[in-house]
């Protein structure tokens, strides 16, 4: 692994663990090489420097210092567009397992992800000095095999976390979608679909719903997302099949619930896009295995 420098793109910490890392990024955001996408764990995003458009879970953002994205697992998002000359964020992939494990009776690590009791990605502002100050204990070099450096180093992380935490808890740090969107009908149309997951979503139907050509979303939704729709369609009902499967335990009862007429068809589209069967995704999950698939 790279030596934790500041760099354009730079990893800043040694990987003193399998279950969490950390860039520091100033590189130029790229609008057709932005994707959208999702991880399997989660992400907590920091901007420390200019503006950009996010896009998270069906709505645009306008991030400015000091804007602090925390993204559940498997919710689709995207840097839109960069605002301004320089763009400086961190940040930070986290497994479940990791908050979990250093979570206690009171103080429950998971929270800036759950702030209500229930799953929800959410973007809050505060001061981006006080991030710098908590990242420049984080950068620092530090030498692994030096004894207790590894307990230090994540107890650093760790008191980012509780802070990051704690201003979650304070509702009025965040900040709302932008009223006006680009694209605000692929937008929508983006919305309607994670609302509508066990219906048919035809080109043809969401034509009739939105008034418009079935060319035309077809082309506009490409242009916007780079996915095609149908292939939009197909990983959103695939996402939420992981979801459902965590809950009903079995692949036969929650397929219809996501859409596929077919549990063959099911069942091979799943182990295209994740590698695993259900069954196998279930076991990996149940064993709290580490599962990284691609998110770039």
């Amino acid at each position: 692994m790279a030596d934790p420098k500041l760099l354009n793109t730079s990893l800043v910490n040694t990987m003193l663990s399998n279950d969490y890392e950390l860039f520091h990024v100033k590189d130029l955001v790229i609008q057709e090489k932005t994707l959208y996408h999702y991880h399997d764990f989660y992400e907590i995003h920091c901007t420390l420097s200019g503006t950009a458009n996010f896009y998270l879970d069906g709505k645009q953002y306008s991030l400015k210092p000091g804007s602090v994205i925390f993204i559940n697992s498997l919710d689709l998002h995207r840097i839109v567009k960069q605002d301004s000359e320089v763009f400086e964020r961190v940040y930070m992939f986290i497994t479940p397992n990791f908050l979990r494990a250093h979570s206690s009776k009171y103080t429950n690590l998971e929270r800036c992800f759950h702030p209500t009791g229930t799953t929800k990605s959410k973007i809050i502002q505060t001061d981006p000095e006080q991030i710098r100050s908590y990242l420049s204990q984080l950068e620092k070099p530090i030498n692994k095999k030096d004894y207790g450096m590894d307990l230090i180093y994540t107890q650093q992380f760790i008191n980012l976390l509780v802070y990051l935490n704690q201003l979650v808890m304070r509702e009025e740090n965040e900040i709302q979608p932008k009223e006006v969107l680009e694209n605000s009908m692929i937008e929508e149309l983006m919305v309607y679909v994670s609302e509508n997951l066990d219906a048919p979503l035809t080109l043809e139907d969401v034509a009739k719903k939105f008034f418009v050509s079935k060319y035309y979303i077809a082309r506009m939704f490409k242009k916007t997302t780079g996915f095609t729709f149908h292939n939009y369609v197909l990983k959103k009902r695939l996402l939420y099949a992981k979801q459902l499967l965590v809950t009903y335990k079995n692949s036969n009862e929650i397929y219809l619930q996501c859409g596929f007429k077919s549990y063959p068809h099911f069942l091979k589209s799943f182990k295209k896009e994740f590698g695993l069967t259900p069954k196998e995704y279930l076991k990996k999950h149940q064993n709290q295995e580490i599962i990284f698939f691609d998110h770039h």
